[in-house]
């Protein structure tokens, strides 16, 4: 028996395709390379399965594909079938075969309607055994038990006559309609209609549309190992198909991702080229269909990321307060920001703000903020004003998010009655809020220089910290009395105990990594390895990295250590603090608001600080630039802050 394959993607292409073409056709960026290799684990009477090599610029890939048996090669001369589309015709009359089948009321009626019928026409034949199936299935036989056999006879051959009916149809629709019931008739039958689209497959006789819905009904046959291998050998449809996706259609694609294995690389890149192509017409429903599979997919590709950020700029005008929030949400869930998502925001907000309805759009937009770390003075600002218009309308469980990120951000609102106002309605709230909640909006007062001393007055009552027996928030609110007790003059404290659950705090460990690799150029800055002191933690003071020094360069005295009961060693101390990437705000300048406190809180204790990013620290390190970073660190510390 000859094996042959017979569709343009079966032949290999005369050139090799660099990594850099630029090709607008994607099919063309393919080099196809066949094998000899062949699995016949599904093979049928019509075709069997075999591997075929892909090569997209340097990656190359092998993929399954299916093979068509010949018993003759003059077949190979037959031109491919062309199907004619379904019209609208044909539906129409398949609902009311469906409706004319419907009126039977046992199976003597389906009979009797079919022998009426001078031509069973697959639309027929399927109504007919739809009708079967319906009937049997909620017991709707009224029929004697002594013809009983000879029904279920002629049934049996009847059904056999209908389904070679609907197996010759020329309108694939219906085979796939097949596919989709829950007919317990036409299971025996399904792999045999499987089957019969495979070889539509090969002879590219599917529609986009057509393609998707076999994978989606293969994708939902778990338990079937022949379906779920089967998904993967439908990449040629889509790759022959490729001209054929448009803006409506290219949802329906991504929709069978999460159901692909070893094709689902060849089908994404695919996508990704189209998506580049199409993304100008892509409606708000669809592009949000969208988002929903990169979410399930866990997907990345800046490629794609990117044209997203331009089609949310475009399209912004065209989002109602739903959907934008919807979009919003999924960025932040995916993890991705870029500058055309924040000026989009920002643009929103320009115009439509007035028109804003809905709190959670906006704590939305704020929550964005937070991921991001994006201190956008705008965009904060129209947020903190709708806070302060609707804050009577503020349900106690949204607090945290209007207020939180205005003190972490460390973005002063230019309304100066925001933390006031913000206040009272806290005072109003703060028996219904979780207390952990109210530990993060206190910080957020405090990061920005503020002090809810009535707020905080309640929190400290022996009343309210009697039902507090959390050790998490214990430290919390030891923290909070802390910085209030360092910062505020008008307060009386610390008003609680002495922290009973003091622990070493542990150094991050990208921290300690990079200081012993710029251990000697501090040492070489500073001038002696004895006035230096690593991971120091601030005594009497409650255990957290607010009061942990990265590095500490202390005078000497008679004794070679470091007194911290002298005020003159303390005035005379340097805390060097080295920033992560995440310390700082999307800006990579400003810093967050806990770090803003932790140097605002050593300068109180008379210690000057040094502010180093680890970003540069490491970019001199590993470029071998020692005299780049003496000089940096050298620089720094004779501009330290005081």
């Amino acid at each position: 028996m000859t094996l042959a394959l017979w569709r343009s993607y079966s032949k290999a292409r005369n050139y090799v395709i660099s990594g850099n073409n630029g090709c607008n056709s994607v099919s063309s960026l393919y080099n196809f390379i066949t094998r000899s290799f062949s699995d016949d684990k599904f093979s049928t009477p019509e075709f069997t399965n075999s591997t075929i090599l892909i090569e997209n610029g340097y990656n190359v890939q092998e993929l399954p594909l299916m093979v068509r048996k010949l018993k003759d090669l003059e077949d190979l001369d037959v031109p491919p079938i062309t199907e004619l589309p379904r019209t609208t015709n044909d539906s129409v009359s398949y609902h009311l075969i469906q409706e004319e089948f419907k009126q039977c009321m046992d199976l003597r009626e389906v009979f009797s309607l079919i022998t009426k019928c001078t031509k069973i026409t697959p639309n027929i034949a399927l109504g007919a055994i739809e009708r079967i199936y319906d009937l049997e299935k909620d017991a709707i036989v009224n029929i004697p038990s002594d013809q009983t056999v000879h029904i279920n006879f002629a049934k049996g051959a009847i059904l056999e006559k209908l389904l070679k009916v609907v197996m010759k149809t020329e309108d694939t629709q219906t085979i796939l309609n097949v596919l989709k019931t829950s007919s317990t008739i036409m299971e025996p039958y399904k792999h045999k209609f499987c089957d019969e689209l495979l070889l539509r497959v090969i002879d590219n006789r599917l529609t986009i549309d057509q393609l998707c819905d076999f994978a989606l009904i293969l994708s939902k046959s778990h338990g079937d190992q022949k379906y779920s291998e089967t998904i993967d050998r439908l990449w040629v449809g889509f790759i022959e198909k490729e001209q054929d996706i448009n803006e409506i259609n290219i949802v329906k694609i991504f929709t069978i991702l999460p159901g692909l294995k070893v094709s689902k690389k060849t089908i994404t890149n695919l996508l990704e080229q189209k998506l580049s192509e199409l993304w100008s017409k892509i409606k708000v429903p669809a592009m949000q269909a969208i988002l929903d599979v990169f979410l399930v997919e866990k997907y990345f590709s800046i490629q794609c990321y990117s044209i997203l950020g331009h089609w949310f700029y475009a399209n912004i005008h065209a989002l109602d307060d739903d959907e934008l929030l919807d979009v919003i949400t999924k960025f932040t869930r995916l993890r991705f920001t870029d500058t055309q998502i924040d000026a989009a925001i920002e643009k929103f907000l320009k115009f439509k703000s007035p028109k804003i309805k809905s709190q959670v759009l906006v704590i939305g937009i704020l929550n964005y903020c937070m991921q991001f770390k994006l201190r956008n003075n705008h965009i904060l600002e129209v947020c903190s004003q709708y806070f302060i218009d609707k804050r009577k309308q503020v349900p106690s469980s949204f607090l945290k998010y209007f207020i939180y990120p205005y003190g972490y951000l460390n973005m002063e609102p230019s309304n100066v009655e925001f933390w006031m106002l913000s206040e009272e309605v806290l005072l109003e709230h703060y028996q219904k809020m979780n207390v952990d909640d109210i530990c993060s909006i206190i910080f957020s007062y405090i990061y920005s220089g503020h002090y809810p001393l009535k707020l905080v007055s309640k929190i400290f009552s022996a009343e309210y910290m009697a039902k507090i027996n959390n050790s998490d928030i214990l430290k919390k609110l030891h923290l909070i009395d802390t910085a209030l007790s360092l910062e505020c003059g008008e307060y009386n404290g610390p008003l609680l105990p002495k922290d009973q659950w003091f622990k070493p705090v542990i150094q991050d460990i990208r921290i300690k990594n990079i200081i012993e690799k710029i251990k000697d150029s501090i040492i070489h800055v500073i001038g002696d390895t004895n006035k230096m002191l690593t991971a120091v933690m601030l005594p009497n003071y409650c255990s957290d990295e607010t009061y942990l020094i990265d590095v500490m360069v202390h005078p000497l005295d008679t004794n070679s250590t470091f007194n911290w009961k002298s005020d003159t060693h303390i005035k005379e101390s340097i805390a060097i603090l080295i920033h992560l990437p995440d310390h700082y705000c999307s800006d990579n300048e400003q810093l967050i608001g806990p770090q803003v406190m932790k140097k605002r809180h050593l300068n109180i204790l008379g210690i000057k600080v040094v502010s180093l990013k680890y970003a540069l620290l490491s970019q001199f390190y590993t470029s071998f630039n020692i005299v780049s970073l003496r000089k940096y660190l050298a620089d720094s510390i004779d501009n330290a802050e005081i």
